[in-house]
């Protein structure tokens, strides 16, 4: 079975992806000097381009890895992912699982500029079918919708694990430390009641041996004669 971008009702997604706050990320990408200098009409464009694309990776599953995006979606997308626990937080709020972003490793040969092109062309049917042929601006992929040079060498990654291994792994780490707690809580108490018997035990034998003693040193100062009289 293949993996899908959410379980949820599409209609559901949608709506949490219209409303998701990305005024962080606006801020970022118009900085001059920690951004990419954008103007703010533009990074309002972009934030649109870049939620069209969610909502086409919701409402095309079955096609979500070879739906395209432009380049200044796919920075928009990385300065948001950097934003780590926003986009964490976000993912699971929207999406009920992480979503995943893949970008191209290595040399772009031959085979893959004939796949991006296959690719170019199902994202033009796909975006006309959900926006219209006329919709350019804020639109899920800003690019050529002829060819693939406006799009990004990258795109999501549908997995199942997702939040799920993160939830197992943050639950086993939580199990393994609260054991670790049990085991020294109770090797502290062990130590104590250890302590506190060997305490125990010493005064006994501290008390038996002063009464020995005791005993021993009132035989000897009393004469023996008084002793055999008793």
């Amino acid at each position: 079975m293949q993996a899908r971008v959410t379980d949820r009702p599409v209609a559901q997604v949608i709506a949490a992806i219209q409303t998701l706050d990305l005024e962080s990320v606006k801020l970022r990408v118009t900085d001059p000097k920690l951004g990419e200098g954008w103007t703010r009409a533009y990074a309002d464009s972009i934030e649109v381009a870049y939620k069209n694309y969610l909502i086409m990776l919701v409402k095309y599953q079955d096609d979500a890895e070879d739906i395209l995006l432009s380049e200044d979606v796919d920075e928009f997308w990385h300065t948001y992912i950097l934003q780590t626990i926003k986009y964490t937080e976000d993912c699971e709020a929207v999406f009920g699982k992480y979503l995943h972003h893949t970008p191209h490793i290595g040399e772009v040969t031959a085979a893959d500029v004939e796949r991006r092109n296959g690719q170019a062309e199902k994202t033009r049917r796909l975006y006309e079918s959900e926006f219209g042929s006329e919709q350019n601006s804020g639109a899920a992929w800003l690019g050529s919708l002829a060819g693939s040079e406006g799009a990004a060498m990258s795109g999501a990654a549908i997995r199942e694990e997702g939040a799920a291994m993160s939830g197992a792994a943050i639950r086993t780490e939580s199990a393994a430390m609260s054991g670790a707690a049990i085991r020294a809580q109770s090797a502290a108490m062990s130590g104590a009641a250890i302590r506190a018997q060997n305490a125990a035990m010493s005064g006994a034998a501290i008390r038996a041996q002063n009464a020995a003693m005791s005993g021993a040193a009132i035989r000897k100062e009393v004469p023996s004669a008084v002793l055999e009289a008793a």
